[in-house]
């Protein structure tokens, strides 16, 4: 199957100029707006990516109002008349919340997560849902209700999970921004495989969650997803939690001016993660040396160094405590057990296996690591890897069977993903230009966003110069 993309159809600006462009009276909403179903009616049926569509009169009302209001010189906030998608694991009032699970399937929230209101107080204009797996809990996109979600850059392949609806949204040109999730790379791999951009903030960056239960504790965040670095820090800037985590960032300005001062400002300490010697793609670790390369002749310092985290460990914490996450969900949303897809059941099923005080313990061992883990950011600003070890596969498999030849565990393909959810570390995915489905992994100090999303602007454009 050929690639999904906008040929014949004009790129309309990023979400960053379309609103320098409506400030100044050059840019219609109703353009943005008209540009967003052109791309919905001839794509979305086959890629499956944005699931619960907003009514296209509904969305061009409110289109018009923006404009409005531009005229009058009086524009409702950041994002207003900006096209916007919302991942189906986020509330939305008025639009079907189904988590990928078939029992919720008709299920209708009646209010906004302050994330959402947090948007829509901004201006965005919110395009529909985009699909999940079950719970958001896969490494590919697809469930029950809706079926699977395809990759542009080739149908035949997954976008990855769990935010695959979202990435192949914006990489097909439904919509220049997206509000998703990460829990283990949930953001960061699906923006790699589909060439986007995906930025997952820091533990208790963005407004927490009112609507589905927690299923990671604060593993999981909301984050920005879109098509280039500045367009992430824009939506990242309107949702965060308070001001301390962008201090001097006006709304109205556009973020390339503050990620550029940021950004030379402070060269980094850049430690890159020395490839496995099994288990890698070549075409990865071909595209992590040229990126270490430009980011050297920037000026920043890159040293080459071992991975400097435990990958079983991370696993380990993950997998200890995702079951009863799975496990108190279930109970408190009244689920059938025996009607959720088996890798769910089975979750929750390992819930019951420890007792109170052995979780515990594991939460207190991950409390007690990510003490010593600070220690990395004394001697580094950035932890630069690929955001997977692998690219795509084909769209029926849950995970990529081999990478580079070698047979690989299911976890495999989020090798370096997972360990920033542990830390609660900011974690940012750039597009590799010159080979699509593949993203550079720029992690940084907890609660350091805005420079992480800085430095991130600066490697956007050192490789694509």
């Amino acid at each position: 199957m050929s690639a999904i993309h906008p040929e014949g159809h004009p790129w309309p600006p990023g979400a960053s100029e379309s609103a320098a462009l409506l400030r100044a009276g050059r840019l219609a909403s109703v353009d943005l707006i008209e540009s967003a179903l052109e791309r919905m009616r001839s794509c979305n049926a086959a890629l499956n990516a944005i699931v619960a569509q907003v009514d296209a009169e509904s969305l061009l009302a409110q289109a018009r109002a923006a404009d409005r209001r531009y005229a009058a010189g009086n524009p409702g906030g950041a994002l207003d008349g900006i096209p916007l998608t919302v991942k189906d694991n986020l509330w939305v009032r008025g639009l079907p919340a189904t988590w990928g699970v078939d029992a919720l399937a008709t299920f209708v929230p009646d209010h906004d997560e302050p994330v959402v209101g947090r948007v829509r107080e901004a201006g965005a204009i919110i395009l529909g849902k985009t699909n999940v797996p079950p719970m958001a809990l896969a490494a590919t996109t697809g469930n029950g209700v809706y079926g699977p979600t395809r990759n542009p850059l080739d149908p035949a392949m997954t976008p990855g999970g769990s935010s695959g609806g979202a990435a192949a949204a914006l990489a097909a040109g439904m919509g220049g921004l997206a509000l998703a999730t990460d829990a283990g790379g949930s953001i960061r791999r699906p923006a790699a495989y589909t060439g986007t951009v995906g930025f997952k903030p820091s533990a208790g960056a963005v407004l927490s969650s009112s609507g589905f239960p927690r299923t990671s504790l604060d593993f999981q965040v909301v984050g920005p997803m879109a098509r280039s670095v500045e367009d992430c820090a824009l939506l990242a800037t309107t949702i965060a939690a308070g001001a301390s985590c962008f201090p001097g960032q006006g709304q109205a300005a556009r973020p390339q001016a503050w990620l550029r001062e940021r950004a030379q400002a402070r060269r980094a300490r850049i430690v890159a993660v020395v490839p496995p010697d099994q288990g890698q793609e070549p075409v990865v670790t071909a595209a992590l040396n040229e990126c270490v390369e430009r980011l050297a002749r920037a000026g920043h310092r890159v040293d080459w160094q071992p991975m400097p985290y435990s990958v079983a460990q991370v696993d380990a914490f993950w997998l200890e405590l995702i079951p009863h996450g799975v496990r108190a969900a279930v109970e408190e949303l009244g689920l059938d057990e025996s009607a959720l897809p088996a890798a769910l059941r089975d979750l929750a099923r390992r819930s019951s296996e420890p007792s109170a005080v052995d979780v515990y313990r594991t939460i207190a061992r991950l409390l007690d690591w990510r003490q010593r883990t600070r220690a990395l950011w004394a001697e580094a600003d950035v932890v630069l890897s690929p955001a997977s070890p692998c690219l795509a596969w084909p769209l029926d498999a849950p995970y990529p069977a081999s990478i580079d030849g070698c047979q690989v565990s299911p976890r495999a393909g989020a090798l370096y993903a997972t360990f920033a959810n542990a830390a609660g570390a900011p974690s940012i995915s750039v597009p590799v230009p010159w080979h699509p489905g593949i993203g550079m992994q720029l992690t940084g100090a907890p609660g350091d966003d805005a420079q992480l999303l800085a430095w991130a602007w600066e490697c956007e454009q050192a490789m694509q110069a």
